[in-house]
C-alpha cells in the first residue's frame, strides 16, 4: 500500500468528542482525480475505543468544502462510512472522481454513543488497500 503525507487526513489523531480530522485534503482548481483508477479511503482504529460501556462506536464521514474554514453553512457531507467499532478495525471506502467535487476534504468523527474515554483513528487516501488474506491450503495427502 502506498501512502502519501499530502493524502493523509488523521495520523493517530486521538478522538474523545465529535470533531473534523487534523489535516484537510487541498485538490486544487484543477485536477484530474481518480481518471483510470479507484480510489480508497481507509479510516484505522489505533487505539481501543472505550466511553465506560462496551458498545462504543464511532460514525465517520467525508466532508468537502469550498474553503478550509468547514462552516455548517457550506459543508456538505460526500460519504458516510460504517461504524468503526474495536481497535485494529478497519475500513475501507472506494469513492470515484463525482465524490470528491469540492476544493477541500476532510473527515468527519463522530462518537454514536456519547463521547468517548479513549480512541486513536489514523485515515488517508490512496489508490492501494492492504486487504489480502490468507487460507488454509485444501490439500489432502493419503
Amino acid at each position: 500500500m502506498i501512502l502519501d503525507r499530502q493524502l493523509q487526513f488523521s495520523s493517530a489523531q486521538a478522538v474523545t468528542a465529535a470533531a473534523g480530522s487534523t489535516d484537510t485534503i487541498d485538490f486544487g482548481a484543477a485536477r484530474d482525480l481518480g481518471v483510470g483508477e479507484p480510489l480508497y479511503i481507509v479510516v484505522v482504529c489505533t487505539v481501543a475505543m472505550t466511553d465506560g460501556g462496551s458498545d462504543s462506536t464511532l460514525a465517520v464521514a467525508l466532508e468537502g468544502d469550498s474553503t478550509t474554514t468547514f462552516t455548517p453553512d457550506s459543508t456538505r457531507t460526500l460519504f458516510t462510512f460504517a461504524a468503526l467499532s474495536a481497535a485494529g478495525t478497519t475500513k475501507y471506502a472506494r469513492i470515484g472522481p463525482d465524490d470528491m467535487n469540492l476544493r477541500y476534504a476532510r473527515l468527519s468523527y463522530t462518537p454514536a454513543n456519547g463521547d468517548l474515554t479513549t480512541g486513536s483513528f489514523s485515515a488517508y487516501l490512496t489508490n492501494s488497500i492492504q486487504k489480502y488474506t490468507s487460507y488454509a491450503d485444501n490439500l489432502v495427502i493419503s
